[in-house]
């Protein structure tokens, strides 16, 4: 059966999607078999493969299909589920009622964090999110904080030096949650990918490509090392 990760914000735009195609990437470069289930009414996701396939720039090791309620999303788990070895699901960019089914199917649940106040605030509601069924379900799904967009004049700003310590005090409040190093900044090849280009991995190895390809390995190497298992340690989101 495939492991599953999501990515859950509640707010819209927090860069969920190109989160998911990026590290879909990665994982399919890795010879994983990987299956993106888009359930956010926005479809942005699809909208990204449709263009792929227009454009003949359709990776290899990867598929996407749309789930929007909870019964789809279930169904297509439970039929494809042994066919792939990763699943990742793009939740809706606003509160759900299909949030819950999402994280409770989820082993590791991603939340993109922004430098800004309304991004922080909703990484903080997906936290309570993802432990309040942990609490209700007795289950170890893990919450995993990305930064992204990031830029070095946004490094300056109030909101970047908040996350650190944002995500410290959920974790003194008793919350399961971390922190990532890896950083994803902003970059123009990320923003190019969207138009139907394929995966990051597919692009022309330029010197901003090779950037951004260390990057998002750096990144998948991070997130599989908090899968569930031992708890996640407090230096996750030490200084």
């Amino acid at each position: 059966m495939a492991r599953i990760y999501s990515t859950v914000s509640n707010k819209g735009g927090a860069g969920k999607t190109t989160l998911v195609t990026l590290i879909a990437g990665e994982y399919a470069l890795r010879g994983e078999r990987v299956l993106l289930i888009d359930a956010d009414p926005r479809l942005n996701l699809s909208g990204w493969w449709k263009l792929c396939r227009s454009k003949d720039n359709v990776p290899d090791n990867i598929s996407v299909t749309i789930a929007a309620s909870r019964r789809t999303i279930e169904a297509e788990i439970a039929r494809l589920g042994q066919e792939f070895d990763l699943i990742i699901i793009d939740a809706p960019g606003v509160d759900s009622t299909i949030q819950e089914t999402i994280i409770g199917s989820s082993e590791l649940v991603l939340s993109p964090v922004q430098p800004g106040i309304k991004e922080i605030e909703a990484a903080g509601q997906t936290v309570a999110a993802v432990n309040q069924f942990n609490d209700r379900a007795g289950a170890n799904i893990r919450h995993l904080n990305i930064r992204t967009r990031i830029t070095l004049p946004a490094r300056n700003l109030e909101a970047y030096r908040y996350v650190r310590p944002f995500v410290a005090g959920l974790r003194e409040a008793g919350y399961q949650t971390a922190l990532l190093d890896t950083e994803l900044f902003e970059r123009n090849v990320y923003r190019e990918i969207q138009n139907g280009l394929g995966t990051l991995q597919m692009q022309p190895l330029t010197d901003p490509v090779k950037k951004a390809r260390y990057e998002v390995q750096s990144l998948v190497d991070e997130i599989e090392s908090k899968r569930p298992g031992e708890p996640i340690a407090a230096k996750d989101v030490a200084a």
